[in-house]
């Protein structure tokens, strides 16, 4: 019995063999080959194959993934395995009763796993994440949001290391992330100095005419700025932030001035965050660096000190010459529109003196004036405001001088109008 069981399993596999859940005793090795590759790959790999990170998980069916065994290296291998080494005790181990598992080999299509794998990438890849602060101005207490490092997953490695997990019979995978650019704001530059002293704030009210258009355009983009956090000796420009302005963003079209006129534009309102901005920027002393005021006045602004913002055409910038990280917020209602600027306490006072008013005269030069003839006359006139900064003991250190130049009041009906401003 022992020389048949000899001369008949030499060439066959031995009864009760397994690879993996597949049944190949008393199988030539073509004939196990024959079977294995009609088998379903989820007899020999069962469950699901993952892909793993940090705490990340993503798993697919090892069909998702275009895995097949590798018919002919699995069956030399288990055929080697299983006819190799001392024949008693192969005989001990039939006789035992008990099943001989043997491992199978995997491939898979790169296609078809790199595909997977970028469904993958488009989930965990991310920019970086700057830290961010938030504030309970009624309560004073603030919260610090830390940063979060940019990443991407390297598609190349991570089929790598899918093929050496399939080779080593683990359908667990590693993925391959690299950490990219780091975070322009941390965490750290925030506890260092939080910026959660109120420096300054400043509130404007819309016209009795504005248009629902403009006043979606005002809160959509303050909505854009609230919480912006300007680092030291960083120059913000307000046209920047506020992008292009175009339907697919949001923006609605209501008056802007253009060559003289109120024309119905994109993005109408901006000059009222401008204007806003503006004025919390200069109380709270931060640097200018470029502002221009409208050609028309309007009297929701405070005469002399208002800011035209139009992307491509005008632009109020500013520095943070504080040398700590200043907060910006931004609120916006169906009545008003107020920025607050947080930052580290200076001590530092700012005063606004009443704008002078010089009108132009027939003779072509500006006489000193007021704001009733200004607007009676329908000519053109100039301000000047002067600006002081004192220090916390209250001695002046600084003292600017606005000017500015208007072609006309813009709430006369004489204004020009191109077109009417859509309702």
């Amino acid at each position: 019995m022992i020389l048949f069981d000899f001369f008949t399993t030499q060439n066959k596999f031995s009864p009760r063999t397994l690879i993996e859940k597949v049944d190949v005793s008393g199988l030539t090795a073509e004939e196990a080959v024959i079977k294995l590759n009609q088998s379903p790959v989820s007899d020999l790999l069962p469950g699901t194959v993952a892909f793993v990170n940090s705490g990340e998980s993503f798993s697919f069916s090892p069909r998702d993934l275009g895995i097949f065994v590798k018919a002919t290296e699995t069956v030399s291998q288990a055929f080697s395995l299983s006819h190799g080494g001392n024949y008693l005790k192969t005989l001990s181990q039939k006789l035992s009763g008990k099943y001989r598992v043997y491992p199978a080999k995997f491939s898979f299509v790169p296609e078809t796993a790199q595909e997977i794998i970028l469904e993958i990438a488009q989930q965990l890849d991310a920019p970086p994440v700057d830290a961010k602060i938030t504030i309970d101005e009624s309560t004073g207490g603030y919260h610090i949001y830390p940063e979060k490092f940019g990443r991407k997953l390297r598609i190349s490695n991570t089929l790598e290391n899918l093929k050496q997990a399939l080779d080593s019979g683990k359908p667990i995978i590693a993925l391959d992330i690299e950490i990219t650019t780091k975070p322009k704001i941390t965490e750290t530059m925030l506890r260092e100095h939080p910026p959660v002293f109120r420096l300054s704030a400043f509130t404007t009210y819309y016209g009795t005419h504005d248009s629902k258009n403009r006043i979606h355009n005002i809160k959509l983009i303050a909505s854009w700025l609230n919480n912006t956090i300007i680092l030291p000796d960083e120059v913000m420009s307000l046209s920047e932030n506020i992008g292009d302005f175009t339907a697919e963003r949001g923006f609605k079209e209501a008056f802007v001035i253009m060559n003289g006129e109120l024309v119905p534009q994109l993005g109408g309102g901006t000059c009222q965050i401008g204007t806003t901005l503006y004025n919390a920027v200069q109380l709270a002393d931060l640097e200018i660096i470029s502002r221009r005021n409208h050609s028309f006045y309007f009297n929701i602004y405070p005469l002399g000190r208002d800011a035209t913002v139009y992307p491509g055409s005008a632009d109020f910038k500013f520095k943070n010459n504080t040398g700590r990280p200043v907060l910006i917020k931004a609120v916006a209602n169906n009545r008003k529109l107020s920025f607050r600027i947080f930052g580290t306490s200076t001590g530092k006072k700012v005063e606004f003196s009443n704008p002078s008013i010089y009108l132009l005269g027939e003779d072509g030069s500006f006489h000193p004036s007021n704001l009733r003839s200004a607007i009676a006359s329908d000519a053109p006139f100039r301000t000047v405001v002067v600006r002081t900064v004192y220090n916390a003991s209250g001695e002046a250190i600084k003292k600017e001088t606005i000017r500015s130049y208007y072609k006309l009041y813009g709430e006369k009906s004489n204004v020009p109008i191109k077109r009417p401003e859509p309702r």
